[in-house]
């Protein structure tokens, strides 16, 4: 209407045109933004009063029978969403309907991701878990309504990928877990460049039939007693546990006060090719500060892949002399919030996922 009142001054010149325009536009704006900041606080309280049933509803789901499929588990949730979606897009343009149904399913995911939490966190539980990720993919197709609803870029938006993250770790069993957390950790090895707690060399090498690591050297191990210095050794450990259950801990000697320990031990490790040659086979390095009287003090750790040492995916030079040595840059766990930790957590009946999670609690004190 803006548009024929303008065209009805064209006639009088078109500096008088604009001027009209940008009138009449000024006065109208702040119409519109109160309209549209009023429409938000009703689009808010709609989906606020929907919440205690949905809530009731995703309790429903969530706790229904493991011998119910999630598919009809969750029709009493998508009834409800189904009469009450269907009345307000009766009722209400399209543009205000496009708010309160992305209202609807922020509240949704949230609640959902509010009944995973209500869980134990227990392995035996993997069958609730999967049934609300198997949810929440169902309702990603029912808002989305085959491009009638909402677009999969707001669906998938950063609460729903949180919501999404959590339920694939606690559906997933407790190994798988601590494998993919040694990953992770080996990632992180391959990005630091930062040296903070010192630089520990290596070299390791597959040769009949054998793993060869030997421990060199450190460099500037951060101090850890009162004199200045720490005692330092180093633990060897081939990872995961469940791929390599009869490798037990390697240790060497123990340097005292020094925060540069010159060690030239070399450890063997009757392991297969082919557990070397898995892509989450790996070597980790824990250094740590000898105490008598108390307990010994973590000073970092540190991840090599089997994958990158001669012999396994590549040969083994002639003189195993002129392998070179690798530097590796000493680490410290710095997310006290790592997802998978908190996921292990949770799980308070398993012992191996309770022991696990106290171990890397640890390495995190003097981060």
């Amino acid at each position: 209407h803006l548009e024929t009142v303008v065209s009805a001054v064209e006639a009088t010149g078109e500096a008088t045109a604009d001027q009209c325009r940008a009138d009449v536009t000024s006065l109208l704006d702040p119409v519109f933004n109160q309209y549209d900041t009023y429409s938000m606080m009703i689009v808010g309280r709609i989906a606020i009063r929907m919440q205690a049933p949905l809530k009731k509803c995703i309790f429903h789901l969530a706790w229904s029978p493991d011998t119910l499929p999630t598919t009809d588990a969750i029709v009493p949730l998508q009834e409800y969403l189904d009469s009450h979606l269907i009345t307000l897009n009766t009722n209400l343009l399209p543009k205000n309907f496009h708010k309160v149904l992305n209202g609807v399913w922020e509240v949704t995911v949230y609640e959902l991701g509010h009944q995973m939490d209500g869980g134990s966190g227990d392995t035996k539980m993997s069958g609730f878990y999967e049934r609300l990720y198997e949810a929440l993919e169902l309702l990603v197709e029912f808002f989305h309504a085959e491009g009638n609803g909402l677009p999969p870029e707001v669906l998938t938006g950063n609460v729903y990928r949180a919501v999404k993250q959590r339920l694939k770790l606690h559906k997933t069993d407790t190994d798988t877990l601590i494998e993919l957390y040694y990953e992770d950790r080996l990632m992180e090895q391959q990005r630091t460049k930062e040296i903070t707690y010192g630089v520990l060399s290596v070299r390791a090498y597959y040769q009949h039939d054998s793993l060869c690591v030997e421990v060199l050297k450190a460099q500037n191990v951060i101090p850890l007693d009162p004199n200045g210095f720490s005692d330092p050794f180093v633990i060897v450990e081939l990872l995961p546990k469940s791929m390599f259950p009869y490798s037990a801990e390697q240790y060497t000697d123990v340097k005292k006060k020094t925060l540069n320990p010159l060690f030239d031990e070399c450890f063997e490790f009757a392991v297969s090719m082919d557990q070397c040659r898995h892509e989450s086979a790996m070597i980790l390095f824990t250094v740590m500060d000898h105490d008598v009287i108390t307990s010994n003090d973590f000073a970092g750790e540190a991840f090599l892949s089997l994958n990158s040492i001669p012999g396994v995916l590549t040969p083994l030079p002639h003189d195993i002399n002129n392998i070179d040595r690798v530097d590796l840059i000493l680490m410290h766990q710095q997310n006290k919030g790592h997802p998978i930790l908190q996921t292990l957590e949770a799980r308070h009946e398993d012992k191996v996922a309770q022991d696990f999670v106290k171990k890397q609690r640890v390495r995190t004190t003097n981060s």
